[in-house]
């Protein structure tokens, strides 16, 4: 009779150990999935603050990436104009107002029809991050219809423009806030730069003039740079 008392009491002990041993095992593993999701959550909002940190900094300082982003929004739309409601939150609202003035010039709209599928494909920037310029050689595909009656009578070219952009810092963003563009590629509007600026239009206005001065001035310092 004794031996079964004590052999319950051992059974008893013993399933009592065994039952603490499994809790203690149980709050050990808890603990640690709780601090492995505390430490995942902590690196998850440092990834999030360096993140933000870096777009902040992105649209405060002038780069060819920031660049290249709205060139690539300018020179792709399925014609003039189709492409307004994605260049507007990279333009200050003067730049954007007088590109629309320029697309709704008569030559413009007369041609709008005939040039069609704008596709960006490569740009060479430069940046000036003390003056906030950028100067681009942009090569793009446009399809050009010669007979509107007659769809299937299309050309698609590869076309080159020099783009010279000047930004703004409106409310800690970097904004485009004159826009001149020149047929033709960079060099030969570096190589018309020893003559009298024959690239640059012959009827252009003050805005224009000041803007090929800004490309000659900008030129001359790329030259000064590299010499």
């Amino acid at each position: 009779m004794l031996n079964k008392v004590k052999a319950r009491f051992l059974i008893g002990v013993g399933g009592l150990i065994a039952v603490s041993f499994m809790v203690m095992i149980g709050y050990t593993i808890g603990s640690q999935s709780v601090s492995k999701q505390t430490e995942h959550q902590i690196r998850a909002e440092a990834n999030k603050l360096v993140t933000k940190e870096k777009q902040e900094e992105r649209a405060t300082v002038l780069s060819d990436e920031l660049v290249k982003e709205f060139l690539t929004q300018y020179f792709t739309k399925v014609q003039l104009g189709e492409n307004n409601t994605r260049i507007k939150p990279y333009m200050t609202d003067s730049a954007f107002s007088e590109e629309e003035t320029n697309q709704n010039k008569a030559i413009n709209q007369v041609y709008k029809d005939y040039m069609l599928d704008y596709r960006f494909e490569s740009a060479s920037i430069f940046v000036n991050t003390e003056s906030n310029v950028a100067l681009a050689e942009v090569s793009y595909q446009v399809t050009y219809v010669s007979d509107l009656s007659e769809q299937q009578q299309r050309t698609t070219q590869t076309e080159t423009k020099t783009v010279m952009l000047s930004y703004s810092k409106v409310s800690d963003k970097l904004l485009v806030n004159q826009l001149t563009i020149w047929n033709g590629k960079l060099e030969d509007m570096k190589e018309a730069t020893d003559g009298a600026n024959s690239s640059i239009p012959t009827n252009y206005n003050k805005r224009e003039q000041l803007a090929g001065d800004s490309l000659l001035l900008f030129l001359i310092g790329r030259q000064d740079d590299t010499n």
